[in-house]
C-alpha cells in the first residue's frame, strides 16, 4: 500500500497551507475537515484511523484562533480527550503521528483553557515525545495577514482600512512571529523527513508587536493606561536547527517583515 497521510484540521489556518505545500511529497495527503467528521464525538477519532488505514497522521484539528472563544471554550478539554484517543489508535495501527503544541505548552500554570489543555497533552505524551515515538510540532506565534489571524492582525487590518489608530497594550513585547505558510512547509518537511520528537517552528528572530502592526500598515499608539506584563515566553525564539538541516527556512516570514 502506498503511504498515506491523514491530515485533520485540513481547512484550518495551518492545514490549508500544509495542503498547498504538499507538492511532490511521496506520501499521499488525505485531508479531513470538520465538515467530514466530528472528531469530538467519542470514538470518532479511532474509527477514522480504522477506516482510512493511514501510514502517517498529522493532527492539526483543535479549537484555535478562528473562533473568538478558543482560549476559554470547554471544547479544549474535549480536544484533549479526542487527541489522546487518536494517538492511541494510531500507535496501535503501527503508524506515525504528528501533533501540534504551542510556544507556551511547557507552562505549569497556563493562563487559559487552550494553553492548559495543550500543556496537559504534552505532559501526558512526554515519554513518547522524548523517545521520538510521536512528532510534537511546536509553532510559536503564527500569523497570516490574508486570513486576518490572530485577533491582533484583524484589529490592525481593520484600523488600517478605517484610518483609525490602534491602541496597543503591549507594543514593545517581543515574540517569535512566524507566517502560517512557513508553518505549513515545516509540517510537510517534518513528515517528509520523518522528524519526530519535538520540532520547534518559528523564525528564530524576535519582533515586537508594534513591528507586526506597522508591517500591516496600521497606525498605532501605546495604551499606557492598560499596559500588560510580558507573558512568560515573551523573548523566546524557536530552535529551528532540525528543520534547517532538511532545507527549511522561514522565507515567507522574512519576506513579510522585510518588505511588509
Amino acid at each position: 500500500m502506498a503511504p498515506r497521510a491523514l491530515i485533520t484540521g485540513a481547512s484550518g489556518l495551518i492545514g490549508r497551507w500544509v495542503l498547498q505545500h504538499w507538492g511532490d511529497t511521496p506520501v499521499e495527503p488525505v485531508p479531513v475537515r470538520h465538515t467530514d467528521v466530528d472528531l469530538l464525538a467519542p470514538g470518532a477519532a479511532a474509527d477514522l484511523v480504522e477506516r482510512t488505514a493511514p501510514t502517517h497522521v498529522v493532527h492539526l484539528a483543535w479549537s484555535a484562533s478562528g473562533r473568538a472563544d478558543y482560549r476559554t471554550t470547554d471544547d479544549n478539554e474535549r480536544w484533549l480527550d479526542a487527541t489522546l484517543e487518536l494517538v492511541e489508535a494510531v500507535r496501535a495501527s503501527g503508524s506515525t503521528v504528528w501533533l501540534t503544541g504551542t510556544a507556551v505548552d511547557d507552562e505549569d500554570d497556563a493562563a487559559d483553557a487552550y494553553a492548559r489543555s495543550k500543556a496537559r497533552l504534552k505532559a501526558t505524551l512526554a515519554p513518547l515525545i522524548e523517545d521520538s515515538s510521536v512528532g510534537w510540532l511546536r509553532p510559536f506565534y503564527v500569523f497570516d495577514e490574508a486570513r486576518r489571524r490572530p485577533a491582533l492582525v484583524d484589529l490592525a487590518t481593520t484600523a488600517r482600512e478605517s484610518g483609525e489608530t490602534l491602541h496597543l497594550r503591549s507594543p514593545h513585547q517581543h515574540h517569535d512571529f512566524v507566517h502560517a505558510s512557513d508553518v505549513g512547509r515545516a509540517v510537510v518537511a517534518a513528515v517528509s523527513h520523518d522528524l519526530v520528537g519535538e520540532v520547534p517552528i518559528g523564525s528564530g528572530s524576535l519582533r515586537s508587536v508594534a513591528d507586526l502592526v506597522t508591517r500591516l500598515g496600521a497606525p498605532w499608539s501605546a495604551d499606557d493606561a492598560q499596559q500588560t506584563p510580558a507573558p512568560t515566553h515573551s523573548g523566546d525564539t524557536a530552535d529551528t536547527t532540525r528543520l534547517a538541516a532538511v532545507g527549511w527556512a522561514p522565507t515567507r516570514t522574512e519576506e513579510f517583515f522585510t518588505h511588509g
